[in-house]
């Protein structure tokens, strides 16, 4: 079992992505950073989609009422075992009774728990990922609160080991997003282009897993007609009336009426799980192709680490 003593800000449990029911209305959900999760399940010797907790911004702790290994990834930030400093990206021996806290971010925005057992909790619609808006997977539907208790299963012996160095991603507070022209990029004018691809925006406070709202000194227009609301993902960027674009996140809705501008590319997704209120953002623009090249690039460097690559 594991009792959540400081549930932070926001923490959920998350897992694989939610998979063929977006027709219906259903979001994905899975991780904010779906990288991170992967890595902190290599670490525990778990699938990559075993689930997690993710936490996000100001981290939670943690007590075990049995032995396992356990890792942190994602937002750097500081980790202690029963008050001693413990390291990101390695296999951490926790026994009975020890109590583990995860420091507020100081770069990046979610971090990740993994453990070498299995987080007893709801499935729904073939995931165990928490969709708050809906109510449904993790535990009870909700974010985690003080108290808690967690059951675990199945708990197994693992080798103890480390993230590659190379294969640690770095988080700042620049964020640089490679991305694909939309549906309407046509009807961006020379400024909205300037602004998103030079000048960049700020991550404003409205901010959850549905999506980031970026803000400037200028608002960003797009002249498109109106339009019946059409489909769009995680990675979607829209251009609302009032010029402050919204990036779509896992928990974001299936449908959209706001011009869609960019698609985030798959490769670069990740990143935007990890996006921090008054994070400076800026867009890349890149072809289909060499969106492809580049998820291809970064399925090969994980290749031989992850058994499945999950990007």
């Amino acid at each position: 079992m594991i009792e959540v003593l400081n549930a932070g800000l926001q923490t959920t449990i998350q897992a694989g992505v939610r998979e063929g029911h977006r027709h219906f209305g259903v979001p994905g959900s899975g991780p904010a950073d779906l990288l991170s999760m992967s890595l902190a399940n290599r670490l525990v010797g778990a699938d990559a989609t075993q689930p997690v907790f993710e936490m996000t911004l100001t981290g939670a702790s943690f007590r075990f009422h049995s032995a396992m290994i356990v890792s942190v990834t994602g937002a750097e930030a500081g980790v202690s075992l029963n008050g001693v400093e413990a390291p990101m990206h390695a296999s951490i021996l926790v026994s009975a009774g020890d109590e583990l806290e995860v420091a507020p971010a100081r770069h990046g925005c979610r971090s990740y728990l993994a453990i070498s057992g299995r987080l007893n909790v709801s499935e729904f619609l073939g995931s165990r990922s928490t969709y708050l808006p809906g109510g449904f997977g993790g535990h009870e539907g909700r974010a985690l609160k003080a108290g808690d208790r967690i059951e675990v299963s199945d708990v197994r012996s693992v080798d103890e080991v480390e993230t590659p160095r190379e294969l640690r991603p770095l988080f700042n507070d620049n964020v640089l997003l490679q991305s694909c022209p939309s549906s309407e990029f046509e009807f961006l004018n020379e400024d909205g282009q300037t602004i998103l691809f030079e000048e960049g925006l700020k991550a404003t406070t409205r901010s959850s897993r549905m999506g980031v709202e970026l803000s400037g000194d200028r608002a960003v227009s797009c002249n498109a007609p109106e339009k019946q609301s059409s489909p769009v993902f995680p990675g979607s960027v829209q251009c609302p009336p009032e010029g402050k674009p919204f990036i779509l996140l896992a928990d974001a809705q299936t449908t959209g009426g706001y011009p869609h501008i960019l698609q985030v590319i798959r490769s670069d997704r990740f990143q935007l799980g990890q996006i921090k209120p008054g994070a400076r953002v800026r867009f890349v623009l890149r072809t289909p192709d060499e969106a492809a090249d580049r998820l291809r690039a970064r399925w090969e460097a994980y290749s031989d680490w992850l058994s499945s690559p999950v990007i």
